[in-house]
């Protein structure tokens, strides 16, 4: 073979010089998409495809220059040399062929390298090292009910890093166990899963305010940034913009041009608007919430966007906080569902893109419109662009449960986890899926570990008492109910525990004190009524019941007329008129509450109106309809802790089927096969 002759061939056809300028302009575009392309917030996906085009392209422009000449008659096939050149200069058409095969392989295998690697050097590093917790920011001021506005701090840092998609940053429900600090940097970031640690402290005397920022690598525990920050109020703004810029900064991560404007936004010029706008995130995200704080809640964003009309992210978290009241029922009005509705459209024509309203409508599909399809959409588009924002991740979890996708939601509860890994209450809500599905065992081992968490938490006690309801251990429910103070209150489980042990009269007192408690709502006062008319009934006071259930009676009709939607109303009035003895009113409320709310349309809420329904025909007489309801129930998973074999065992409220065969069969029999995909 002659080397020499290939050569001379290979620039007689210009080969060289279409190499060189098809290298030449594919640099300049590779240089002209990685600069331009996150400017317009083009994902990294494109500039990646735009290389692997450009190295597959090489030898294709390398074969056509072989095969093709520019002549003034047009493109044409290269002429061949004269024959006696031709002679000379013949290469071999296998180690031609296998030159250009060679070509080939080694374009593609530089472009799939160069796919495949991340165009960021950092990302190379473990992902700790690009992991981020903001701890609690400690109130130094002298009036202490300012720690609102520490926490507001704290919260809008992790909010801001979080749009950051080179960041993982902690949720702050998983920090607030950290508010006091006693375990060493090192430690917490370990049980955080994360390098990088930022504390600081809040001092705001009047309109002036001092924040002190540090950035620690939790390793080494080096302070890799510092800043000492002495401000007026009016310019929070620009301190957090800065604090989260800098963090950034100092973690190596590279913005978009989006993520650059989320930096400096400013949420608002008016300052007593912010105030409030921060005391509604404060109700909103206190641990062992009660449906007083939420109410709080949507009335301080409410104040906050009378205040400055034009407050988007007010505004989103006002159609946040009321669709949340009204899913829960704690406020199932129309008013209720038209101020969550008007606030997210008002968000959205203010700051459409914002996560916060994306948010805003996705729960309103969510929570009042139950368009579980739409609002997946939404939350995935927000995981999606806000890699670690939480609550998009939590709610998917929660519209996979609301979708029968049980295992999905298991899995999707687990990768929440990994970005808020000490929140107790996620785990529960993991607990919940299980024990909607009668995994007894499995939702008392996920409870301990909530437990792990927060030793002590009442909420997770009385859930764990819940759940050796379900599975009939009344022992061990009772030395756990123990345990939770009295100044918790948890009423509800502490009564479950008298019912099941037939200590109506204990019942009683527990219940009665409650109408002594200020701000009670209408609801919560007529269905105490219908509770404690049926355990007088139980306990054989037939007259102190009648009382009770002629006190509830008018107010649930009017609840029932304000909130046609909500189940728990009509199930109440229904179990009222059951007690009353009117069997076909028991009956049409009954079915009322099953058509507001069908398994269909809410597979978790739907079929404990179905239960309140057997309730019903049980203590009216329709016996067999109640006991094919309670097969049913038996294998559906749904609620928090659903009818169990072990509840209709103890429960007397189903004392009126004990003598039918079908009931013993159901009651002596194992616990059913829930069926679930």
């Amino acid at each position: 073979m002659n080397w020499k002759n290939f050569f001379a061939e290979l620039k007689r056809r210009n080969v060289y010089r279409v190499a060189i300028a098809y290298a030449v302009v594919a640099w300049l575009l590779i240089q002209i998409a990685t600069q331009t392309f996150p400017f317009f917030e083009i994902p990294n996906w494109a500039v990646r495809l735009v290389v692997l085009l450009l190295g597959l392209g090489f030898p294709v422009a390398v074969i056509l220059a072989w095969a093709l000449e520019l002549t003034p008659e047009g493109v044409q096939l290269t002429k061949s040399a004269p024959a006696q050149e031709r002679s000379q200069r013949r290469t071999p058409r296998a180690l031609f062929w296998s030159l250009i095969a060679a070509g080939v392989v080694a374009g593609l295998g530089l472009t799939f390298h160069l796919f495949r690697t991340p165009s960021r050097p950092a990302a190379a590093e473990p992902a700790a090292k690009r992991a981020v917790a903001v701890l609690p920011f400690e109130n130094l001021s002298e009036d202490k009910a300012n720690a609102y506005f520490a926490d507001g701090m704290q919260d809008e840092i992790i909010t801001r890093l979080a749009k950051i998609g080179d960041l993982k940053v902690i949720s702050r429900t998983s920090t607030l166990p950290y508010k006091a600090k006693p375990e060493k940097i090192s430690e917490i970031a370990r049980q955080l899963g994360v390098g990088h640690v930022v504390e600081g402290s809040v001092q705001r005397i009047a309109d002036r305010v001092r924040i002190n920022v540090q950035l620690i690598d939790a390793a080494t525990d080096d302070h890799l940034w510092a800043e000492l920050y002495d401000r007026n109020v009016a310019d929070v703004f620009e301190v957090q913009s800065e604090v989260a810029t800098k963090i950034a900064s100092s973690l190596q991560a590279k913005l978009s041009g989006r993520e650059q404007k989320a930096m400096t936004e400013k949420l608002t010029d008016n300052m007593a608007a912010y105030d409030a706008y921060l005391r509604g995130i404060d109700f909103d995200s206190r641990p062992g919430q009660t449906d007083q704080d939420e109410h709080r809640a949507a009335d301080a964003f409410a104040e906050a966007v009378r205040l400055d009309p034009k407050f988007a992210a007010a505004w989103a978290r006002l159609s946040r906080a009321s669709a949340g009241l009204y899913f829960q029922h704690i406020d199932g009005t129309a008013a209720r569902q038209e101020i969550a509705r008007s606030a997210a459209e008002t968000a959205t024509r203010l700051n459409p893109s914002s996560p916060e309203t994306l948010l805003a409508n996705a729960y309103y599909r969510y929570h009042v419109q139950r368009d579980y399809d739409g609002a997946r959409e939404l939350f995935e588009k927000i995981q999606r662009e806000v890699p670690s924002n939480s609550d998009a991740r939590e709610a998917l979890a929660r519209i996979a449960r609301r979708q029968s996708r049980w295992k999905d939601s298991l899995r999707l509860y687990e990768e929440a986890s990994k970005l808020n890994p000490r929140d107790a209450h996620l785990v529960m809500d993991r607990a919940w899926t299980l024990s909607m599905l009668r995994q007894w065992h499995l939702t008392l081992q996920m409870i301990e570990q909530a437990e792990a968490i927060a030793p002590g938490d009442a909420d997770v006690l009385e859930n764990k008492a819940s759940a050796y309801h379900c599975a009939g251990n009344l022992p061990a429910a009772r030395a756990v109910i123990e345990q939770i103070p009295a100044a918790a209150g948890k009423t509800s489980v502490r009564v479950q525990q008298a019912q099941y042990e037939r200590r109506y009269g204990n019942a009683i007192e527990l219940l009665e004190p409650k109408f002594a408690e200020s701000n009670l709502p209408p609801q919560h006062r007529a269905t105490l009524r219908q509770w404690i008319g049926s355990f007088r009934s139980l306990a054989g006071d037939a007259e102190g019941a009648k009382k009770e259930y002629l006190e509830a009676k008018p107010e649930l009709e009017t609840l029932r007329r304000e909130q046609p939607k909500n189940i728990f109303v009509a199930g109440a009035l229904a179990l009222t008129e059951a007690g009353l003895g009117d069997k076909e009113a028991a009956l049409a409320e009954a079915q009322r509450g099953m058509s507001a709310l069908p398994p269909s349309e809410d597979p978790v809420f739907g079929p404990l109106a179905e239960e309140t329904a057997a309730v019903v025909e049980a203590q009216v007489g329709e016996h067999e309809r109640a006991i094919e309801r309670i097969e049913r129930l038996l294998r559906t998973p749904y609620g928090a802790f659903p009818l169990s074999v072990a509840k209709l065992r103890m429960d007397p409220i189903w004392d009126p089927l004990r003598s039918h065969p079908r009931f013993q069969a159901v009651v002596e029999g194992p616990e059913p096969r829930t069926i679930y995909d």
